[in-house]
């Protein structure tokens, strides 16, 4: 849960342009300037029933990182008809623990909650992305050079270049278990115009080598997160829950928006198999189920 204690320094954090342009190919911005986020369109309509009958399913895919040197592998759920009405689709981006890799998320049954309620209760279809961490995410802490510039830099932008995701900070939510919700929270708070929702599920807020710059339980306080969804919950008998606990209460007597949930449980899989189905239905919230209102895909 904590970065190897082999690490004899913090990374050096440079302040460094939004990676914005990054991001957004097709549509670059200035490099001081902040995107304003695409309307989102709203969940309201009511839901269309999917005309497919087939469940979706998961592809395992790779990238190609300049940042570690190394090829990373994740997986992603495509949902039932992909890609058959030629529209764009939001993306859901899920982190996994330290110990875990590019399957976790699919092994507790989130593919299965997606179908369920794409398939029976009308959610909108979305894309859901797991990539793995591996040594650059368990060993550094966030900034330039980090787990951070993976995710920003490379795996997204690789995602949104070769699948039909809907490539606006409307169309894209980030989350994470453990270590992957350290991350999750990591990434949004720094970079909140780039995100609608974030979600640290029992996040493992232990990390001793990230300065306030970069540290979550900071940058949620001295961060503008501007109209970021944010998600926090945990077990309580979870051995990691003080420091979690300690944020929400934060956050709450800072007037910080967000969702707070201390449930019970403990640390393990069962605990997050069980909220799979919560997690889904909160980050689906924003987006419409009516597929006419997503841009068309280009690929």
């Amino acid at each position: 849960l904590q970065p190897s204690p082999t690490r004899t320094s913090t990374p050096t954090y440079t302040p460094q342009p939004k990676p914005t342009a990054m991001l957004v190919a097709t549509t670059p911005a200035p490099a001081t300037a902040i995107p304003t986020a695409t309307p989102i369109p709203t969940s309201s309509a009511t839901p269309q029933a999917t005309p497919c009958a087939a469940p979706g399913h998961v592809e395992a895919g790779a990238f190609s990182s300049a940042t570690t040197g190394a090829e990373h592998h994740y997986s992603i759920y495509l949902p039932p008809c992909y890609g058959s009405d030629g529209r764009t689709y939001p993306a859901l981006y899920l982190l996994a623990g330290n110990i875990h890799d590019e399957t976790k998320w699919d092994q507790l049954g989130m593919d299965e909650a997606a179908d369920a309620a794409i398939l029976e209760a009308g959610a909108p279809p979305l894309l859901i992305v797991m990539p793995e961490g591996g040594w650059i995410a368990d060993n550094t802490s966030g900034g330039p050079g980090s787990y951070e510039t993976v995710i920003l830099y490379e795996l997204i932008p690789y995602i949104e270049s070769n699948y039909c995701a809907w490539p606006e900070p409307a169309g894209r939510a980030i989350g994470g278990l453990s270590r992957g919700g350290y991350w999750a929270l990591e990434i949004a708070f720094r970079f909140p115009h780039l995100f609608t929702s974030a979600g640290g599920h029992s996040a493992a807020l232990l990390d001793l080598f990230a300065d306030p710059a970069i540290n979550p339980q900071f940058t949620a306080l001295n961060s503008d997160l501007g109209s970021l969804r944010v998600y926090l919950d945990i077990g309580d008998n979870d051995h990691v829950r003080l420091n979690t606990i300690r944020l929400h209460d934060d956050m709450a007597a800072a007037g910080v928006p967000h969702e707070w949930h201390l449930n019970t449980g403990q640390h393990v899989d069962q605990y997050w198999a069980e909220h799979t189905d919560d997690y889904l239905a909160w980050y689906v919230a924003p987006w419409s189920a009516e597929r006419s209102s997503y841009p068309s895909c280009t690929h």
